[in-house]
């Protein structure tokens, strides 16, 4: 299979898939290696195609725009964030990003989707295996969040309670 005939494949793979899927999944599927899926991925990104790389593989961007988002200021520990994911998912919410305000690089983004307290605890135990800092240790807790829920209503039950469990940032 040539290199554009794979990158298609990858595009229609992913389009009808409603889970991210593992770049070492797709480098099975099409019998490369994983770091090729990586360049066929950047490529695909870099003619246009909206392609998100979360810690539970690839998704098209389109596959996840339903409901209402909003973006909030946080600031806590990272021993809270556990507490902060938790709080989201078990009020009907999804973490979609976090994002950081870096004083050289500018803004810094890292894709979550994060909808569950599974996914919550497997981000939190990556972390910790891997001693990784998170990307709010560059700016002392403070960071954000896009986060999506199905109705307005239940992002104002997720913005109350992260209140008052003095999440947010004021």
């Amino acid at each position: 299979m040539e290199a554009e005939e794979r990158r298609e494949a990858i595009k229609i793979l992913l389009s009808k898939s409603s889970q991210p899927v593992v770049a070492r999944t797709l480098a099975n599927t099409f019998h490369v290696s994983r770091q090729v899926i990586v360049g066929d991925i950047a490529l695909l990104r870099a003619s246009g195609e909206d392609i998100l790389s979360t810690p539970k593989g690839y998704l098209l961007g389109e596959a996840t725009s339903e409901g209402v988002m909003v973006q909030l200021v946080f600031n806590h520990t990272p021993e809270e964030t556990k507490e902060e994911l938790f709080t989201i998912v078990d009020n009907g919410g999804e973490v979609i990003d976090v994002l950081v305000e870096h004083p050289i690089y500018g803004m810094i983004k890292g894709n979550l989707n994060i909808s569950n307290r599974m996914e919550a605890e497997e981000f939190v135990k990556q972390v910790s295996a891997h001693d990784i800092p998170l990307l709010s240790n560059l700016t002392e807790g403070i960071h954000s969040h896009t986060i999506r829920a199905k109705t307005p209503e239940l992002l104002k039950r997720i913005e109350d309670e992260l209140r008052r469990k003095n999440f947010l940032y004021n």
